[in-house]
This record gives structure tokens, sequence and C-alpha cells, in this order.
């Protein structure tokens, strides 16, 4: 509690009253005095200016921990990122807020003013002109929430006043054309203290890009199918051996065509004659189906949201929140081909024996997927205090995803082969085929529903004290129950009906111990150091017991200095989606088979995906020891270093990219004719036997405000909007018995009680805030250094190096080193924000087929943008400008694209080509985004 002495009391009389619900004051500006009395011993948290007495406080929203923020951007430097959103922003936080401690790249944890959120879709449209103040802390900061140490921090501060109403419309197009994106969104948020709420609405489409409208070059396959046809000789492989005595040797089709085993079926008639063939051959011909096959799918999508909090009490919060999401798709596979045999006694064959003809039915709808998901959310938050020093939190939440599918299969060649073998006159299959003839394959039909339903609750407070503070402790208590039904029709299984359910009951707790404190004067040599431990268990219906444990230790030898050592041992059990997710067969995936010859082959396969019902838990152990060093006092500059090595027995992992390794080790996984010709892949997920890996990612950020200041600058904000507080001092003078903790004058109340702020604004922990007319700017640079990588299928088998020709996605193996560098500018409504990537090359070792190799790949997206509000006499010509800004995108500047090689000069496979691998390549966006009051 700070006190306002009497001396004071006169002249604050009436700035200062007792209201009944919180009010927020405007901030009062006041320079120290020229000299500060010393701190008293009675209270060493305080020191005194004149008559008032002052203790130190976190600033208003700030994350109750002793570990710093890694990174605090002030709301001028998000300003210098363009981001509309908080969703947009995050897509340009990932370099800072990335996380290479989990199973997989999780998104952050999101608090908003210091206190957990009902989920994502809270907050995800809030503009980001509304955020006062932005944190990213690190891992070990999710403990105190009760969630696990593999995932960033991000605490989003909100103004304590601002209300606003918004609207965007945005269009991207590839620069190569063939494809537009429009999307047009709008959000209403009104943030009046404790009390915020806002709705949002967004609607995109996406149409569809097709193999034609980019350098697709595709092989003729295994498989010799065309529109007007080809002619082959019964049996008939591309790898035919030439000697007769083979088994596998395929005849000439007609001594007339020499010793060709497939020929093109002549055009401009329909009853060729031998002599045509002879005419026509040559090499066969090889449709391109560029036009019938989607690299992108068309898409749709549209979303509601709604949040709304309040108090409930003095000391009670409560906030709900929910969303409705519909995603639907459609993509196009090709064309159905059809293998017909043609006898020798037909009156259509001009052949002495029985061929083949490969034909493509004209349907390409016959092929086509398409998705529709609906997905919707309910989130409920309850959180306060208990007396002074315990915080409590009650979070549940209810998920539902429905999910149908439908996958086109194509035709049936059966009855129209029955009336070739009855030589029916009206058969012919060298003329028009028409799909009417052909009875339809029934299409691969599912549907999938799953729901979640869970509760948590959360405990945070000081079980006693210590000389160097208090031990400070999380409990988490929670329970969910989760389904995944799911019904898959397929032509592989028929009908498959798959249930699964979990029920799971999950505790943790976590305590921090204080060793040593500089505040304090406790162990002061020390500088600031603690210890944390934090144990849980989880009971699962299908799983049982799984247990977790952590230790770490926090330590600020100096004040520029923090670091953080952790190690965690944790067992996880596989989704039930990867469980239980519906089987899908997808026709004429293309794939590169390094097994097909000496150059290897790109073949089309039926890829089946869904869940894996055999799937095992894993068990990980992290050991992480990062550091932040803040070496220039009041400047905005961190550096910041963190090592991390994980290792995970049986891990759960999505089927790898393949190659020789993989398929020598999982046989059972791939499917194969009787000529070796790969024709499935079962791409279910699996476990390994281990992966391990450790990797040093080092960086630094930089921002700095610069120009003259120009105070008349100060009242040029967005039209219509109500900008609120401002970005906070260090110092907070508040009128005793100002209220309980989380109501009016206690910690995180929102509005708070009454007070007045000395000091500057809210520079963070680095250089001074940016002044009306200033600019600000900011950089960062992050280094990513691979030391390890690799996978281990099973015992016995060769360890697959990712650094050196593994791979597990089509991009290749892992790069050693990688860099992403981010810079921003903004000053007087206008500003640009550049991000640039570069990954070191990368290789798949081939075996006894080539080896691909991926060269270096830099990509740098640009956006620049205009506060047209800010162009007074703009605004006076056209008022609609009023409130609105323009912001010109370009992803991929220089058009860069993945550049894969064969180590034997051969042509690159479908696969791993440019316009495969990126079909957008370099896109432009335009958005136009309105504050309408």
């Amino acid at each position: 509690m700070l006190l306002v002495t009497t001396a004071l009391s006169g002249l604050m009389a009436g700035a200062i009253q007792t209201a009944p619900t919180p009010v927020q004051q405007p901030p009062v500006q006041q320079q120290p005095p020229a000299a500060d009395a010393p701190v008293t011993a009675e209270d060493p948290d305080a020191y005194v200016l004149d008559s008032v007495s002052v203790r130190g406080q976190r600033q208003r929203g700030s994350v109750d921990t002793d570990i710093p923020p890694d990174v605090t951007l002030t709301a001028e430097q998000i300003q210098a990122y363009g981001a509309s959103n908080i969703a947009e922003l995050m897509t340009y936080l990932e370099p800072i807020t990335r996380s290479s401690s989990g199973r997989t790249d999780l998104q952050p944890i999101f608090l908003v003013n210091g206190r957990r959120i009902s989920g994502f879709q809270e907050i995800r449209g809030i503009p980001t002109e509304a955020i006062e103040r932005t944190e990213v802390l690190p891992e070990e900061v999710a403990l105190q929430f009760g969630y696990k140490a593999e995932q960033r921090v991000v605490n989003f501060v909100l103004k304590a006043d601002f209300r606003s109403v918004t609207a965007e419309l945005s269009g991207r197009v590839p620069g190569q054309g063939g494809r537009s994106v429009t999307e047009i969104e709008g959000n209403v948020l009104n943030i009046a203290g404790a009390t915020r709420w806002s709705m949002d609405a967004e609607y995109e489409r996406a149409t569809p890009l097709f193999e034609s409208e980019r350098d697709i070059r595709r092989d003729p396959g295994a498989q010799p199918y065309d529109l007007i046809g080809n002619v082959t000789s019964i049996p008939y492989s591309p790898d035919c051996p030439t000697d007769p005595l083979d088994p596998d040797y395929c005849p000439p089709i007609d001594p007339a065509l020499g010793g060709a085993i497939i020929t093109p079926v002549p055009g401009g008639t329909t009853t060729p004659t031998l002599a045509d063939f002879v005419a026509a051959a040559g090499a066969p011909r090889t449709g391109d189906l560029g036009a019938y096959r989607t690299l992108l799918a068309e898409t749709e999508r549209a979303v509601v949201r709604g949040t709304v909090k309040r108090d409930l009490n003095s000391t009670t919060q409560g906030t709900i929140s929910g969303s409705l999401e519909n995603n639907t798709s459609r993509s196009f596979n090709g064309l159905p081909g059809l293998s017909l045999t043609l006898p020798e006694d037909n009156a259509f064959s001009p052949f002495a024996d029985d061929v083949r003809v490969w034909r493509y039915l004209d349907d390409a709808a016959s092929l086509r997927r398409e998705s529709d998901t609906l997905t919707a959310n309910l989130g409920v938050v309850l959180d306060g205090y208990l007396g002074e020093d315990w915080r409590w939190t009650v979070t549940g939440n209810y998920d539902r995803v429905e999910t149908d599918t439908t996958t086109g299969r194509g035709y049936l060649a059966a009855p129209f082969q029955a009336r070739l073998n009855a030589d029916d006159p009206t058969a012919n299959p060298f003329g028009t085929l028409n799909p009417a003839d052909f009875p339809r394959v029934a299409n691969d039909v599912t549907r999938s529903v799953s729901q979640v339903l869970g509760a948590e609750v959360v405990l945070n407070g000081d079980v006693f004290d210590l000389p160097a503070g208090g031990i400070s402790s999380t409990f988490k208590l929670g329970a969910d129950t989760r389904s995944l039904d799911s019904t898959s029709t397929t032509l592989l299984n028929g009908v498959v009906d798959r249930s699964q359910s979990r029920d799971r009951v999950n505790g943790t707790a976590n305590f921090n111990l204080p060793i040593a404190s500089r505040r304090r004067e406790v162990l002061t040599a020390l500088g600031d150091l603690s210890l944390n431990a934090n144990v849980g268990f989880e009971e699962l219906s299908d799983f049982g017991g799984l247990p977790s444990y952590g230790v770490g230790v926090n330590w600020s030898p100096i004040e520029q200095l923090s670091i953080l050592a952790s190690y965690s041992d944790e067992q996880g059990a596989p989704t039930i989606g990867q469980l239980n997710d519906p089987i899908l067969s997808t026709p004429n995936v293309p794939v590169f088979d390094f097994n097909a010859g000496e150059n290897g082959e790109t073949v089309l396969v039926t890829q089946i995906t869904g869940g894996n019902p055999d799937l095992d838990a894993d068990n990980r152990h992290v050991v992480r020891i990062g550091g932040t060093v803040r070496p220039i006092k009041d400047t905005d500059l961190s550096l910041q270093s963190t090592w991390t090595w994980s290792r995970t027995d049986d891990y759960i992992s999505a089927f790898p990219t393949i190659t020789p390794d993989l398929e020598a080790a999982l046989p059972e996984r791939f499917f194969r004719n009787a000529q070796g010709v790969l024709f499935a892949v079962d791409a279910r997920p699996l476990n390994f036997e281990r992966y391990e890996r450790q990797d040093l990612r080092t960086g630094f950020n930089f921002s700095k405000a610069f120009g003259k200041p120009n105070p008349a600058a100060a009242d040029q904000g967005p039209g219509g909007m109500r900008p609120g507080g401002p970005a906070g001092g260090p110092m907070i003078v508040r009128q005793e018995g100002g209220g309980g903790p989380g109501g009016p004058g206690g910690p995180g109340g929102g509005g708070g009680g009454q007070m007045m702020r000395m000091g500057g604004g809210g520079g963070g922990r680095g250089g001074p805030a940016m002044q009306p007319g200033q600019g600000r700017f900011n950089f960062s640079l992050y280094h990513t250094l691979r030391l390890q990588d690799e996978i281990l299928i099973a015992d016995g088998l060769p360890i697959i190096d990712l650094l050196d020709g593994g791979a597990t996605s089509s991009r290749g193996g892992s790069p050693r080193n990688e860099l992403q560098a981010q810079a921003g500018v903004f000053r007087n409504g206008m500003g640009a924000f550049m991000n640039a990537n570069w990954r070191e090359s990368t290789r798949i070792d081939g075996g006894d087929g080539p080896d691909l190799i991926f060269a270096d790949q830099a990509t740098i997206n640009l956006n620049v943008f205009m506060d047209l509000n800010q162009r007074a006499s703009w605004v006076a010509k056209y008022p609609w400008l009023k409130g609105s800004r323009i912001q010109f995108g370009v992803q991929n500047l220089f058009d860069s694209r993945p550049d894969v090689t064969t180590s034997n000069g051969e042509p690159v496979p479908l696969n791993y080509q440019s316009d495969y691998l990126d079909p957008n390549g370099r896109v432009f966006s335009l958005t136009f985004r309105k504050i309408l009051f």
C-alpha cells in the first residue's frame, strides 16, 4: 500500500476521491525532485520524495514473476510492424516467439494484462492500436500459469480505455497470376477499465490454382493414360526386360510395328487400321493433365467471434468467449484412367494379339475432393483473489469440430470390358468415350466429429516467506473428456466405424524458491537467484498414468544479465486424432520413388492417411540453458542466446518424406505390384524409436526513437478512436485504502483506484519512450545453429541424420544454419516492415538413386503502410479518408523459390520442382483499413 502524506492531501483533494466504481483518471506527468531521500531501513521497497512515500510497483498488466521478459514492445514499437490485429502481429513476431522446447512448433501461451484467457479466439481480432505493451517471456514462465514449459509466453497489456469499430478489405494475387484471395473483416471493441467486449467477423475466398498455370513438368509415369490413348503389349512395364526368356518379358505389339511394346493411338479417326498405327508409331502420348489438377485448392472461410469480460465483484473477473468457423475446400486430382484389354478377334482390333488400350475419361469432377469443416468453441474464465497473496483462476472450454470429406474414385471399366469381350459393335475403345457409358465408382466418404469438454483450476500464491522473498507456488487441477467418432466408407477398406474417447485428470505443482536478492540485501554477491521445481501427473483412461517433472534455475548476477537453466522429463500420449482420424485414400498423389531404376521415377500413388490406433506414448527429456543481456543502460537493446537439447523416446511423428532409408526401415508401409512399381503408401503417423536434436539460437532486438519531437503531433491519432491511457510509468502514487487485490486499488484490477503516474512513459526495459512527432525504428536478427537432428526409426537400423541426407519433409533435411531478420520503421503515420529469412542448403540421400540437393534460399517480405488520417489536406478534401490506413505488401519480394537439383543431372522430380513446392512465389497484397469510430 502506497501512502500519501498529509502535506499533499490538500493539493490532491480534487484529483483523488473515493469512488464506488473503478474510474480511470488521466495521468499526471511530473518530474522527480532534484534529490531523492535515501531508502528507509523500515521499508526497503520505498523511497521518499519530499513528504511523499512511494513504493515501487510492477507496471500495470505485467506478469507477476521474477523472470524478466526477453522482449518488451511498446505501443510505438508495435506500430512499426504495421499489423492490423493481434493475429497478424503474431505472424510478424514469430522469430521472437519461436520455441524448440515442444514436441512440435506450438504457438505461444497468451495472457492479457498478466492473466489467463479463454483462448486465442478471445483476442485475435483486437486491433493493435488497443495494445499498450507486449511482453515476450521465456518458457519457464508458463509453469506459473499451469502450463508445461514448452511454449513461450506472450502477454498483451491492453489500454485501460479504448473504443473502436474497424473494417478491413484486402486482396492478394501471385505475381504469376492464376489465383486470387479476397478477405473482408470487421471488429468492434470496447474497453472501459475492467470491462471489455468485442465482436469479430471474417470472410475469405481463394480461387483454385491449377498445374497448367505454373511450370510443372510431369514424367509419363508407369501407366500411359491419355485422352486419345496409347496401346501396349500384354504384359507391359516401362522397364520390361529385353530377354525373351525372362518371365517379365513384354512381347512386341505387332510385327508390323517392329519391336515396339507401346505406341500412340492415331488421331483423326475412330477406326484406325494397322497402317494408321504404323504411320503414327513413335513415342507414346503423355496426356498433360495440368488443367485438371490443382496445386492450391479453392477455399472459402467464414468466422464469427465474440467476447465479454467484466468485473463480477471487487475481487473477481469473468470472461466468456465463443467462435464459430466454417472452412470449405475443393481440389481436383486429374482425370480417371481406364485400362481396357482389346481382344485380337474384336472388330476394332487391327492387331494379331491381344493388346491393352489406355484412355482417360474427360471428367475431372469424378476425382474431385471436397471438404467441409465446422468448428465451434466456447471458453469461460473466472479469476480473482483470496486475501492479498493468493490468486485463483477457473477455466472451462468446449470445442467441437465436424469434418466431412468426399473423394471421387472415378469409373469402373469392367462393364465396358465385358462389351469388348462380347465384340459389341457400339463399344469402340478408340472412339469418343462417354462417361455416361461407365458406372461411377462409389465416392470415398468420411465424417468425423471431435469434441472436447474440460475445466481447470489454478491457484497462485506465496507459501511462506524467506529472507530473499516469498516461496511462490502454482497448483493446477484439471479434468477433461475427449471423443472422436469417425466413419469411413472407402474403396480399399469398405465401411469402417471407429470411436475413440479419453477421460483425463491432471494436476501440477510448481514452486519457486528465492535464494538471493539484491533488493532485499540477501546474499547480494550472488545477485538475484531462485530455484524452481515442478511435478505433474495425468491419468488417461486409455493410456494410464503419465508423470512429469522439471527443475530450473533463474539467476541474475548483475542487473543487465539474466540466465535461465532448466531440465524437464515428461511423458505424452498421442492425440485421439492421431489415434482415430478417419481413413482417407487420396488417388494420384505424386511421389518420387528413389528405388525405381537407376535414376528414380515420379509415380502416382494412392496415399492412405488417418489415425493409427497402435501408437504408443512418448517420453521427452529437455535441457535448456539461455541468457539475456541488456548491455547499454537507457538503450533498448537486448541480446539473447539459448541452447536446447531434447531427446524423445517413442517419438510420435507424421509420416516423413519417402527416402530409401525409410522404405528399408518400414517396408510394410509401401505397396508395390509384381513389376515393382510403387502404387500405394500408408502415410499414417507412427512411432520412431528415438528423436534427438540440439540447437543454439542467438539473436538481438534493438529499438530506437528518432527525429525531433513535435508536441503538436500528439493530437493526430486515428479519427474517432479513443486511444486510452499512456504506455505507463515506473512509479505510481495511490490513495491509501484504495481497495483489495483485484478490485479498486489492487493489482490487476483493470480500472484500478485513483492514481497519478510519476516519471516518463513506457519504453519497456530499455530506452526512453517515443515523443510526439518522433519516429521509431526496430531491428532484430536471430541465428539458429542446429548441432544435432537425428532419428532412429528402430533398434538395429542406421540413424537418419537430418543434417546429412535425411529428410522428414518435401523441403529436404534440416538446415544447419538459419537466419531471421526483421526491421520496421514508423513515423507520422507512415511505416515499413521487412522480414527476411535465409536457410542453408540441404540434401536428400538417394541411396542407389540420385541425391537431391536443395540450394540455399533467402526470402524477403515487405510491407509499407500509410495512416491517411495524418494527411490533413487529404482528409479535408476527402472526409471519408478519416481514420483510414492503406497497406501494400509484397511477400517473397525477389520471387525466390526452392531450387532443387539432382546429383546425376537428370530432370528434377515433380515433387521437388520449384513451382510445385511454392506455387505462389511472389505475392502482392493491398489492404484498406478504416477505423469507423
